[in-house]
């Protein structure tokens, strides 16, 4: 038998093996299917241990899938369709009263949706490149606009919020780094650590994903994501430490409420800072917290309100300050 992380079994559906505690008690048999409530369990085992893949009776467990080579669930042909469309669905919504150009906004998606879907396949060199393009094209879309910008409401691409949420993290780190002429080298890691710092969740099981409201089971599950995007960053596609960093650090607040680690102040790392809060916006304007907005002025007041016990007084006032405060165009009234 060989060691597993708890990380590592989240990408399986069905297990093709059996899976131990240190003491030798089998905690999974091979096939069954893996609920969040039994990685929940699982988890709390700090050392796991797998058998050798094992072969199933198709039929056996009424299931749809098949052993590939390296014991991970494949989908039999005839589903293949379900998992690698041929056209990657994204929302092509525009923001009409955005700087960005109308097509930029839609080609930074449709690259985004295809991005993380060669990602979620496997972080090849073809994948890792594809990031770099997409963090590129940002950062010049960026820095074209940046003088013409008033409001932040300008630079947020509206519509699903899966298509939209890491590049408007993105768009508005990168714009940040401009607005307060941030070291060029400082803006091009806050693109890129913003747009991968919610790849763990890449990795979660759907049905975590498609929820509303989490159970307290679901939630421990869910957290994990920032732990197991740190590896697919650091091992899996071997970017430099403070960029990994982002992806673990990204839940923690200034006054040690957050998570994994409750890091606190200085502790945390000085990108994790600056995409943290663009992310937060991003998550207010989207109305994907409890205090529910109509505009970027109501989500700059949440963001006052809530204040240093998350994020950093001086990088939240410079934050505030880089545009307009009065900012009334209602997000709902912008789209076409």
């Amino acid at each position: 038998m060989e060691k597993i992380l708890v990380e590592e079994l989240i990408k399986f559906k069905m297990l093709p093996f059996d899976v131990y505690n240190e003491n030798g008690e089998k905690l999974v048999d091979a096939g069954e299917i893996l609920t969040s409530g039994k990685l929940l369990q699982i988890s709390q085992y700090e050392v796991l241990y797998k058998s050798e893949p094992k072969n199933f009776d198709a039929g056996s467990r009424n299931r749809s899938s098949h052993e590939s080579n390296n014991g991970l669930i494949s989908p039999l042909e005839e589903d293949v369709e379900d998992v690698r469309p041929k056209e990657i669905i994204f929302d092509k919504t525009v923001n009409r009263k955005s700087k960005l150009k109308a097509q930029s906004q839609v080609d930074m998606k449709s690259y985004y949706a295809t991005t993380m879907f060669a990602l979620k396949e496997n972080a090849n060199q073809d994948a890792i490149q594809m990031v770099d393009e997409i963090k590129d094209k940002i950062l010049n879309d960026v820095q074209a606009i940046i003088p013409d910008v008033k409001y932040c409401s300008q630079l947020k691409l509206l519509g699903n919020y899966q298509d939209c949420h890491a590049l408007n993290t993105a768009i508005l780190a990168t714009a940040m780094g401009y607005r307060l002429n941030y070291e060029e080298d400082l803006i091009e890691k806050l693109a890129q650590a913003a747009l991968l710092h919610d790849i763990g969740m890449t990795r979660l099981p759907k049905e975590i994903l498609e929820k509303t409201t989490l159970s307290q089971q679901d939630n421990k599950i869910f957290q994990k994501h920032t732990q197991i995007g740190y590896k697919i960053l650091k091992y899996e596609m071997n970017l430099p430490e403070e960029i990994c960093l982002v992806a673990l650090e990204h839940h923690e607040n200034n006054d040690g409420s957050g998570y994994p680690f409750k890091l606190s102040g200085e502790q945390i790392s000085k990108l994790t800072r600056v995409v943290a809060l663009c992310s937060f916006f991003d998550d207010l304007t989207s109305n994907k917290t409890t205090h529910k907005v109509k505009n970027t002025k109501e989500a700059l007041r949440i963001m006052l309100e809530v204040g240093t016990k998350k994020f950093q007084p001086e990088l939240l006032y410079q934050f505030v300050n880089m545009y307009n405060y009065n900012d009334l165009e209602a997000y709902d009234d912008m789209a076409q």
